[in-house]
Order: C-alpha cells, then structure tokens, then sequence
C-alpha cells in the first residue's frame, strides 16, 4: 500500500472550498438567509463532498507520484532503453 500521507485533503478542502465559496456568498448576501441556516446546509453538503472527493484525490496523487517516480516507486520505474 502506498501512502500519499495529508496532501489528498488538502487537494479536496481547497477544491471543495472554492466551489462553495461561491453559493455561500450568494445564500447570505443575495438571497438573505442567515448565517445559521446557510451552516446547517452547507455543512453537511461539505463534509459529503469531501467524502466522495477522497478516494479519487488519493489515487490521482499515488498516480503522480508512480508516473514520476517519486518515493517508493523509485526502485519500479524502468529506465529509458532497459528492455526486459
């Protein structure tokens, strides 16, 4: 199992955070609800969000770090011109 530690989460709160910023912004100031009520619903849709953004993010990362051969996947990559 290859680890790609926090860098996952921190892809999907600044991706998850910048597409409710907007809609925030929106539910406070152009439709008027209040504070309280934009927080019972946008918490609960960013904490699903996340949660279904996780597991894509993380192996989008592994697939990073295999394609340039970064940390454990140093010693798998083939070199250019060694053939099996």
């Amino acid at each position: 199992m290859q680890q790609a530690d926090d860098f996952p989460a921190y892809i999907g709160i600044f991706v998850v955070g910048h597409l409710l910023a907007p809609v925030v912004i929106a539910m406070i100031g152009s439709w008027g609800m209040s504070a309280w009520a934009t927080l019972a619903i946008m918490l609960p849709v960013a904490v699903v969000m996340l949660l279904a953004m996780l597991q894509p993010t993380k192996g989008a990362v592994i697939g990073f770090l295999w394609w340039h051969g970064i940390g454990a996947f140093r010693q798998e990559r083939r070199k250019p011109g060694d053939e099996a």
